[in-house]
């Protein structure tokens, strides 16, 4: 189709999950804020990211390590499920004993058969030699085609079925040996052996020498110009090449179930035995007698297979690649400590057991840090991942969106306010647009900005993100001090990200809705501190016991001192007063709550209320102590509770702070 004025065709269709999911950073931003406010460190959020994956609603999906490594286990069960070392083997076995033997056993018996009359003396011999040889060929595949091989056949069939299976098993192992092996069998069956047993003895002169510790550097590069179809591309020196055979060897070994160290004697001498020249089968005798002893025994064994299908040399080849590769990939996510490590894993490798879901994830995960650090939305401070002032405006804006989301519009309207007041003088103060603002455009601000990033010139060229509007001045303003329990129990009882996540969404509302208010914020456990808004996504709870609401509420009072408008304090909290200062500065710590401690938060709560300090507590968890207590302090100051669980906090502080600021009009 062509595309129409210029614009290009796009076609969608609806996501079935066989497609590479795509992400924005946004997206995966927004995703991973919940983390991002529990760890407070965008490095940890980051792994759990990595670890856990991400699904959205759309069904755009991406598979977390965990996932992953569950992958490869039922990958490597299958594979060890699937087949018997020994099946091969068992399998010739067979095969000879129902082709060639019980063919042979028949046609001996028709020497004898007694309708045919006299038995003569000759076929009576041969019926009696032939069943004495065929009892004794032996149980090993070399003692089997060892005594065939010198045996003479009465039947026909039988000899062209031991033939047949002889040059099939020959066929099979120089294809798996050797990259070249349609070319040299066509060489050997049109009698041009005289090359491959060149190629042998070079290849055998090669290996022996490097084991011998010697130079092979000029060797290898005569050997590889000459018999380069005989191995595969990209090995470039006698290490790889010596590497790449012993592979196969060892899956012949586990082909044959040949994993003990008598048997792979054995395997040597089955490879001889395949050979009907006397020099080639010295040849490959002197290459399996040179490979078999690097072979690690215990390695083959310990892959357990348990399976009951029979393995040719090329399926066990593949299945040590898949096992050995399935070992390698695991034990590289296990120690991936980022998803930026996850660039240097094999992706075809993982693609090809797996597939492309879990290829396309990995590689997705892998440029998460780099697109979010373009973004702006993290940053490095060193070594150390950060989150960037834009990145927790963004957090902030996320929060409250969804909070705002589960209100009930019909009480608040359909979207935050992003009006600063509902007055009309100005204050000269501008902000960026943002969707929903009032189109009141600052045209001095708003030129200026166009001009900067257009680099000057004309014309003038407006983006949407060039509009500045005007700010006007409320009529009042309120100043709120925000304490937020971080006592242990907070994250004990899964109540630590909700009590966060409202104080983002209680900071982004001030910031864009309000920004002539006034927010403080006070964490408290064993004692208080103020938290700056800008060090509030990195928060994390205090690894102590105690929750002083004594504390916080002095410092809530300080701060407070000297504010505009109507003061209020909002504290969350799932605990009863444990801890409060002693005279000398220290902190007195005691569970279940002393006297002392319970009196000197109530004296504290009639400060505040001496000083018109109105305090809404929020409370999670609340047991009939605390209840009781809460009321007591309720009762002194004047100010409400709210009895909450963790997914309705949010909506509670939101509501109250928004109602208490509408009667402020």
């Amino acid at each position: 189709m062509r595309p129409l004025y210029g614009q290009s065709v796009k076609r969608f269709a609806k996501w079935d999950g066989s497609q590479a999911a795509q992400f924005e950073e946004g997206e995966i931003f927004d995703a991973i804020s919940d983390s991002l406010l529990y760890h407070g460190d965008p490095s940890s959020a980051l792994r759990q990211l990595m670890a856990d994956g991400l699904e959205l609603p759309d069904g755009r999906s991406l598979v977390g390590l965990r996932e992953i490594l569950e992958r490869l286990r039922q990958e490597r069960s299958d594979i060890l499920n699937r087949f018997d070392p020994s099946g091969k083997s068992s399998e010739i076995r067979d095969r000879i004993e129902r082709e060639v033997i019980d063919v042979e056993r028949q046609q001996l018996d028709q020497l004898v058969d007694a309708s045919k009359g006299e038995i003569s003396k000759s076929d009576e011999d041969k019926f009696f030699e032939g069943n004495m040889e065929l009892d004794n060929v032996g149980s090993t595949l070399p003692s089997i085609f060892e005594s065939l091989s010198g045996y003479e056949f009465e039947s026909d069939a039988a000899r062209e079925n031991f033939e047949k299976i002889v040059e099939e098993l020959r066929q099979e192992v120089l294809d798996n040996f050797f990259q070249g092996t349609k070319q040299s069998l066509e060489s050997l069956s049109g009698g041009n052996k005289e090359s491959y047993r060149e190629m042998m003895s070079a290849m055998n002169d090669l290996i022996e020498s490097h084991l011998r510790g010697e130079d092979t550097e000029e060797s290898f590069a005569n050997f590889k110009e000459k018999y380069g179809d005989s191995i595969p591309p990209g090995i470039e020196n006698t290490q790889e090449l010596l590497d790449f055979l012993v592979e196969q060897m060892a899956a012949a070994q586990l082909a044959f179930g040949a994993l003990s160290a008598e048997q792979q004697g054995q395997l040597s001498e089955l490879f001889s035995m395949m050979m009907d020249d006397m020099d080639l089968a010295w040849q490959m005798n002197r290459f399996a007698s040179a490979l078999s002893p690097l072979v690690d025994p215990s390695q083959l064994n310990s892959m357990r297979f348990r399976g009951n299908q029979s393995m040719s040399m090329g399926e066990a080849s593949e299945a040590m690649s898949s096992l050995s590769d399935i070992d390698s990939i695991e034990s590289f996510l296990r120690s991936a400590t980022s998803p930026s490590d996850l660039s240097k894993i094999d992706l075809d490798a993982v693609e090809k057991l797996l597939g492309k879901d879990s290829a396309n994830s990995i590689r997705r995960l892998s440029e998460i840090v780099a697109e979010l650090e373009k973004a702006g939305l993290i940053g490095r401070e060193g070594a150390t991942l950060e989150l960037t002032p834009a990145g927790m405006r963004k957090i902030g804006a996320k929060v409250l969106r969804d909070l705002f989301r589960n209100l009930d519009k019909s009480r608040f309207g359909a979207h935050v306010s992003r009006g600063s007041g509902v007055g009309v003088d100005r204050n000269y103060d501008t902000k960026p647009y943002e969707f929903g603002d009032p189109l009141e455009i600052d045209l001095n601000a708003t030129l200026k900005n166009a001009i900067l990033r257009g680099g000057g010139g004309v014309p003038i060229k407006l983006s949407v993100e060039d509009f500045e509007v005007e700010l006007k001045e409320r009529s009042v303003t309120a100043s709120t001090v925000l304490l937020l329990d971080l006592s242990l129990s907070m994250p004990l009882r899964d109540n630590f990200l909700a009590a966060k996540k409202v104080a983002m969404a209680l900071a982004t509302l001030i910031r864009t809705s309000y920004p002539r208010d006034y927010l403080g914020i006070v964490g408290f456990s064993e004692a208080a501190h103020e938290i700056k808004i800008n060090d509030l996504p990195t928060v994390a709870w205090d690894y102590v016991y105690g929750t002083n609401m004594e504390d916080a509420m002095r410092k809530a009072r300080a701060m407070l001192a000297g504010k505009s408008g109507t003061k209020q304090i909002i504290m969350v909290t799932d605990g009863e007063p444990t801890a409060h200062i002693l005279e000398d500065g220290t902190p007195f710590f005691s569970y279940p709550p002393a006297y002392e401690t319970i009196e000197a938060t109530f004296a504290e709560v009639r400060r505040c209320t001496r000083e018109n300090l109105l305090i809404t507590s929020f409370v999670l968890d609340a047991d009939d102590r605390l209840m009781s207590f809460m009321n007591k302090l309720s009762s002194i100051n004047g100010g409400k509770n709210y009895f909450c669980n963790p997914d309705n906090l949010g909506d509670f502080v939101i509501v109250d702070f928004m109602n208490r600021r509408s009667d402020l009009r």
